[in-house]
């Protein structure tokens, strides 16, 4: 099967699209969360990474943060209380500790790998590329949990968002830059603190500099669960705004630099909690909630 083929059949009768591009074909599920998702009482995004990691192994990233070992004892804490035993720490602070001490062996028997926040060029810079990296597209490919919060689910993507100003209209050739991600998933770009941070505008222009990509902006406390590359549900208290180009009309973000951006024909979908969203066909669709419920009740 060629990959390049966007019509090609994948064996199952759907035909692939451009979202099928990632280069694995994971067993596994990715969950994106949109950053400061609750650690104390009832916490459901946390609640359900817990129950994913059964008798397996839990391992949280910290290597996006300046302050590692306090953002380890806070998860650590925090999961411990949900029932997870098995919790071990991944953290580098260069590039060089990954590659001189690869540490394989951490993500054997680990079923659910999290990623905290921080900055995402420091995952893609320390971690990206290294064999720990091919590792852990390996165990993803095998069925593990892969989920990150914050700067953690930003840089799933082959495309990530690096920089950007907030609560203001987007500017041609103004502070918006995007990098490559760990391509976990591809066609997606993901924003996050959402709607607290006021970043619609520069996921537009994420989103109008290549309207191929579906724009995804998640609320904190808020999180999209990727079955595969098929489908995305809603877990959380607050939205996902999905930003679709596909029908743009016109855009000037190829003009005169300083311009602020206009862009005509963008379909925003707003999700909640047990929403879902086709990535194949790119709609939205609505519950059932009483599933995630029903799910997060089993946890608990």
């Amino acid at each position: 099967m060629e990959k390049n083929n966007s019509h090609s059949s994948n064996g199952s009768g759907r035909s692939e699209t451009q979202l099928d591009a990632t280069p694995c074909q994971p067993s596994g599920d990715l969950v994106v969360i949109g950053g400061n998702e609750k650690k104390e009482g009832a916490r459901p995004i946390l609640e359900l990474l817990a129950k994913r990691v059964g008798s397996g192994k839990l391992i949280v990233v910290t290597v996006a943060s300046e302050e590692p070992e306090e953002q380890w004892q806070e998860y650590q804490k925090s999961f411990r209380e949900l029932g997870v035993e098995r919790i071990e720490q991944l953290d580098a602070r260069q590039r060089e500790e990954l590659l001189k001490n690869p540490r394989l062996g951490l993500l054997d028997e680990a079923t659910v790998v999290f990623f905290a926040g921080g900055d995402q060029m420091k995952i893609t810079s320390r971690f990206g590329g290294t064999p720990l990296c091919e590792r852990l597209r390996e165990i993803y490919e095998n069925g593990a949990t892969i989920a990150g919060t914050s700067s953690g689910a930003s840089v799933m993507t082959e495309v990530m968002m690096a920089a950007g100003e907030s609560e203001t209209s987007n500017k041609v050739g103004g502070s918006l830059r995007l990098a490559p991600g760990l391509g976990l998933l591809s066609g997606v770009i993901i924003d996050q603190h959402f709607a607290e941070r006021g970043r619609m505008a520069r996921l537009l222009g994420a989103v109008a500099q290549n309207p191929r990509l579906l724009g995804m902006g998640i609320d904190e406390d808020t999180a999209l669960m990727f079955q595969g590359h098929a489908e995305a549900s809603v877990i959380g208290s607050g939205a996902v705004y999905i930003v679709d180009g596909q029908k743009i009309t016109y855009t000037n973000t190829a003009d005169d630099e300083q311009q602020t951006m206009s862009v005509f024909g963008v379909t925003v979908h707003v999700l909640t909690q047990g929403d879902r969203f086709d990535l194949t066909n790119r709609e939205p669709r609505n519950g059932p909630r009483e599933k995630v419920e029903q799910e997060l009740a089993a946890v608990r």
